[in-house]
């Protein structure tokens, strides 16, 4: 049995699309701690009714695995996975570079997560005031074929 899955990922504009996840035989160390069992989607409520205050969670973007309940298991933090800048040469001698923004970025990208039985689906998200679900992707173990 593999020890890892590789997420494929392709994007248009805004528009993010699991298009594959392969078992590879890598072994994944775990996430680190306090990034583990926290509920996705609503918030958990306290005896009252009211809901819980949610841990601090970092600006950027992240996979998480979530079990049949939705529960994250397992969070992978990633760098920006899309490409919206390019380096173009500047007609600044001081500066021969410069960055311009990609209007409709398109590309690939690879994420590694653990192989876990009790994982059934993967969420990508993008966390910058508020957190965003991307998307959400049935995890197809053993197939080389993702959802969306």
């Amino acid at each position: 049995m593999s020890g890892a899955i590789r997420l494929t990922f392709e994007y248009r504009g805004q528009h993010i699309e699991l298009v594959a996840s392969e078992p590879v035989d890598l072994v994944i160390p775990d996430a680190p701690g306090g990034q583990q069992g926290l509920s996705i989607g609503l918030p958990s409520a306290d005896a009252d009714g009211q809901p819980e205050a949610q841990p601090d969670v970092s600006v950027g973007y992240r996979v998480d695995m979530l079990n049949a309940r939705g529960q994250r298991i397992h969070s992978r933090p990633l760098d920006n996975p899309i490409r919206e800048e390019a380096e173009v040469p500047s007609t600044d001698p001081d500066r021969p570079f410069t960055h311009q923004p990609i209007n409709q970025p398109k590309g690939r990208f690879f994420v590694l997560v653990p192989s876990l039985a009790e994982a059934k689906e993967v969420a990508l998200l993008r966390t910058t005031v508020r957190t965003q679900t991307i998307g959400r992707y049935q995890l197809g173990h053993g197939t080389e074929s993702g959802g969306s």
